[in-house]
């Protein structure tokens, strides 16, 4: 069995509103082994997507993570990534963890070129030493060399510290020296080539003409590479697809599934999936969890949850799939409010199966079969 990437331990997250405290997350346990792809599932609302957000720790107000440990391994030592410093949260984005956004036209700045937004994630993260070593070769032939390793040494420390703090005066007045700036276009330049490169590698026609192109000169599946691109320029270790192909059509979304099962195997990733669409996760999942009202109700292998659905849940869920010949069945009821939600299971008013037990008490998450999760009182 793989070792563990990613671990989620007893996330809580709240909404602030002026309705009252939303209760989004509660209690939420998962773990994304290295290499695997993990599915979530569940109705809108359910916090698949504030799941995602919490791991790379952008939960925007009114949003706030109460409590919960989010332990990321990328070597033998783990990291918290709810109580570390937002500098190595920072440097996590991106270069160890990407996020592919739901809504590809909110993520792109729409002032920006393709080129300058995939370039600013190669610059910021992993690549940027190859980049610099790059410029460096291509300064004027003329400079001696041992002069090269100075020179090496003087702008990539000017750069960085460009990079880190682009309002700072004297390095306003730096960037002004003829020959600075001539470092910093080429610079540019191989970053160019590089985003070129990675358009190429999402299948984009004509990446030279592209790269120039601005977001809202983009068709849908366009925009969606151009942000696959921009989670993929650093070889994440770890990739969460939060609804990548909810509003493209459905060839574009064949195209796009492929496409992040290719790059997957290609950079080595491990990847969250998040989706509401049941055949997605039997194209693209290992495991899947199942989530409910803010709760993880279901965790197991893809085939199990298919041939073996334990969750009341989970069963209406796939009772719900339209298929030829098969009635349709769907889950009674309606979703319960998280402003106040019900006491013991928040499924207990939908359920045909609910005790008085379900009423009073949360079930535990308890494995009924190896590497089979549930949380119900049926299997307790």
């Amino acid at each position: 069995m793989a070792e563990d990437i990613l671990k989620i331990e007893h996330l809580r997250l709240n909404f602030y509103t002026y309705e009252g405290v939303v209760e989004a997350l509660d209690d939420v346990n998962l773990k994304l082994r290295r290499g695997e792809t993990l599915g979530v599932v569940g109705e809108t609302g359910c916090g698949k997507s504030v799941t995602g957000l919490s791991v790379l720790g952008i939960v925007v107000p009114p949003g706030r993570i109460e409590g919960g440990k989010v332990l990321f391994t990328p070597g033998k030592r783990s990291i918290d990534l709810l109580s570390t410093r937002e500098a190595i949260l920072r440097r996590v984005r991106g270069e160890f963890i990407s996020m592919i956004f739901q809504d590809p036209r909110s993520a792109l700045n729409p002032v920006y070129t393709v080129g300058n937004q995939i370039s600013e994630t190669l610059l910021i993260h992993r690549r940027k030493e190859e980049l610099i070593k790059r410029a460096i070769e291509r300064m004027d032939e003329k400079i001696k060399a041992e002069k090269a390793s100075f020179l090496t040494k003087y702008y990539k420390g000017i750069y960085e510290r460009m990079l880190s703090n682009p309002r700072a005066l004297s390095l306003q007045i730096l960037s002004r020296i003829p020959i600075v700036r001539r470092y910093k276009r080429i610079l540019n330049e191989e970053a160019k080539k590089e985003s070129i490169n990675m358009l190429r590698i999402m299948r984009i026609a004509d990446s030279e003409r592209v790269v120039d192109m601005y977001p809202h000169e983009l068709s849908g599946g366009m925009a969606q590479r151009v942000v696959i691109a921009m989670a993929l320029a650093c070889s994440p270790e770890i990739l969460i697809a939060d609804e990548p192909t909810t509003n493209l059509d459905v060839t574009i979304q064949l195209q796009i599934l492929r496409l992040i099962k290719e790059l997957k195997e290609k950079f080595a990733s491990s990847v969250i999936y998040v989706t509401h669409d049941m055949g997605i996760i039997a194209e693209m999942c290992d495991r899947v969890a199942i989530m409910y009202a803010g709760n993880v109700v279901e965790l197991s292998g893809v085939l199990d949850i298919f041939n073996k659905p334990l969750h009341p849940y989970t069963q209406g869920l796939l009772g719900s799939i339209p298929r030829p010949g098969v009635p349709f069945k769907s889950i009674e009821g309606t979703v319960p409010s998280l402003i106040k939600p019900p006491e013991g299971c928040r499924f207990h008013n939908r359920c045909r199966y609910a005790m008085d037990v379900c009423t009073k008490l949360k079930p535990k998450m308890v494995e009924v079969e190896k590497e089979h999760f549930v949380q119900c009182f049926l299997y307790q």
